[in-house]
């Protein structure tokens, strides 16, 4: 149900509230740990169908490229990544150096000191169609917005307490875009670069017998995080020496760098994880999203299937262990795997009649992908197969195979840990444990997942189809309840903290939800006192008088939709 849907989003938002991300670094010039530091966001969590994708070119430079699409009230699309304790410290501002597609883009900014739903520090910069510009924005004419808005008497940004900053499109035009990023730096603070020893990756490597690997580091012109420690699983010389010339010869070259990035960076871990911590897992998730499965043996212990030669070598960034084989990740794309599958062979032609292959290809997500195998399609009902294959049922294909795709990557552990998850279109598809076997949105998941370059996919044994009905006034009113009681208990205690602007927020975008999503199925005398709350709200300067205002808007309506419930129960029972 849709109310059933903002209540999962404002749970999520909640989430973002709380949360803080974790350190990566300050930003370079030169993108040291590369694309693989920075996450993109698109409107999909929400149900819009925006894309974005963010790597680096041949030349060093953060490209983000994607398509802004505003179907589902969609709109926007975003990378960000993280930022050391106090990397901003003693600052005035952040240059950026950029080319972009004659588009306006928000630079955005979050700090501890103001961890909103929704929000960020924001401010727009203009580019120029094909130029080169270099602009420099000071932290004070950046502005807290919440969710689009600006947030009245809102708190400076301290740029001590930055924690991530990004990169937004939300112009509301839809179409392509193209931003290439050659420097993002901050101004008004000298800092000393980092000192390099005989404890350098470089001196150790060469050391222990790792020339091999370091020249392909070189060739790629791979950048290590920067502010983090890491787990380096460095193949020996003769290691590489097995691989077949032709396949170093293929990744050699200036074309395929980014795959060449992709296997090198399956040989790295975050964090620092010694021989003992290492062994003491099962999975590890490496810096180009992909796991590694860990068998721990004794003597035969080994990292997908490589034995290692020396353990725990030291480097002023990290530790190394030294494997006797190279580690080769799925190169190929999730759109490129479908296809090779005796399996998915109808999944592939329902994609392709969805025209959902660019989606699914290796420029996109990453996505997870529940497939249901062709006995899957076999099992529905006679002619449902071909009469969603024609074109005329192209946005009823679209749908139900965008109920199968998720955001993000997810592997089986994952899916243990959580009850449910967006998809695509911003469905809900709930987990579960079915005889024994881990279901999703009731198909069976069988098999072994299976990684792809952009994602992983998951085998299941039956179509998942959108649920027909629509709740009933009854399951309306319930649910609407619902949402009150989840809105104040999550904000009351943010009040009794002192957060009176994020207790605001969270009243505010409970009480939207429910005019926005119940404005044809609730009382209407509920829906106009859900609007006058809303206006009043405006009138109020504080943040302590909006979230009052909004408190007493959720208390009347709650009472108003209880004793509704109860009188339609009685009229039902009648």
């Amino acid at each position: 149900m849709k109310i059933r849907l903002v209540m999962l989003m404002l749970t999520a938002s909640l989430i973002v509230l709380t949360a803080t991300e974790s350190a990566a670094g300050s930003p370079e010039s030169n993108f040291a740990a590369g694309a693989n530091s920075w996450r993109t966001v698109v409107d999909g969590v929400m149900g819009g169908r925006s894309s974005g994708r963010v790597r680096q070119t041949d030349s060093g430079n953060l490209l983000f490229t994607g398509n802004l699409s505003l179907e589902n009230n969609g709109g926007f699309s975003q990378i960000r990544t993280a930022i050391s304790d106090s990397a901003f410290a003693g600052a005035e501002g952040i240059e950026i150096r950029i080319r972009g597609d004659g588009r306006v883009y928000n630079f955005d900014v979050r700090a501890s000191n103001a961890r909103m739903m929704a929000g960020a520090f924001q401010q727009e910069f203009q580019t120029l169609e094909g130029q080169w510009l270099t602009i420099k924005i000071p932290f004070d004419e950046f502005r807290l917005y919440s969710f689009g808005r600006l947030v009245a008497n809102a708190v400076a940004l301290d740029p001590v307490r930055i924690e991530s900053v990004g990169v937004t499109l939300s112009d509301k035009v839809e179409g392509k875009f193209r931003l290439e990023i050659s420097t993002i730096q901050f101004y008004g603070n000298n800092g000393a670069a980092p000192r390099s020893d005989e404890n350098d990756l470089a001196s150790v490597a060469g050391r222990s017998g790792l020339g091999t690997l370091l020249q392909l580091i070189e060739a790629a012109d791979l950048q290590l995080p920067k502010g983090v420690q890491l787990t380096i699983l460095a193949p020996i010389d003769a290691a590489f020496a097995k691989i077949p010339a032709a396949t170093l010869e293929h990744l050699l070259r200036p074309e395929n760098r980014e795959m060449l990035r992709a296997v090198l960076n399956y040989h790295i871990i975050t964090p620092s994880l010694t021989s003992r911590d290492l062994f003491s897992r099962r999975t590890v998730e490496t810096l180009n999203g992909q796991r590694l499965k860990i068998d721990d043996a004794g003597a035969l212990s080994t990292i997908n299937g490589s034995g290692l030669i020396a353990v725990n070598v030291r480097f002023n960034g990290g530790i190394i262990h030294v494997i006797d084989e190279v580690l080769m990740p799925q190169l190929f794309s999730i759109a490129e795997i479908g296809p090779e599958s005796d399996q998915l062979s109808t999944l592939t032609t329902a994609v392709i009649a969805a025209s959902l292959g660019d989606q699914l290809g290796a420029e996109n997500g990453p996505w997870t992908v529940f497939a249901p195998v062709n006995s899957a399609f076999s099992d529905l009902p006679d002619g449902v197969l071909d009469g969603l294959l024609r074109a005329e049922n192209r946005a009823r294909l679209t749908d139900i195979l965008g109920l199968h795709i998720v955001p993000g990557r997810l592997y089986s552990s994952d899916l243990l840990a959580t009850k449910s998850v967006q998809t695509l279109f911003g469905e809900t598809v709930k987990f579960a444990i079915k005889d024994g076997t881990l279901s999703v949105g009731g198909a069976t998941l069988i098999g072994e997942e299976i990684d792809a370059s952009n994602g992983v996919i998951h085998l299941i044994d039956s179509v998942l189809l959108p649920s027909e009905s629509e709740p009933s006034s009854v399951e309306l009113n319930i649910e609407a309840a619902r949402l009150c009681e989840l809105a104040i208990s999550r904000g009351t205690p943010l009040f009794n903290s002192g957060q009176t602007e994020a207790c605001a927020a969270i009243y505010e975008i409970a009480i939207e939800s429910m005019i926005l999503l119940g404005a044809d199925k609730l009382d209407r005398n509920t829906v106009q006192r859900l609007e006058l709350g809303i206006a009043e709200a405006k009138t109020k300067l504080s943040a302590t008088d909006r979230a009052w205002t909004y408190r007493r808007v959720l208390d009347d309506v709650y009472g108003r939709l209880s004793q509704s419930d109860a009188g339609d129960r009685a009229a039902t029972a009648r």
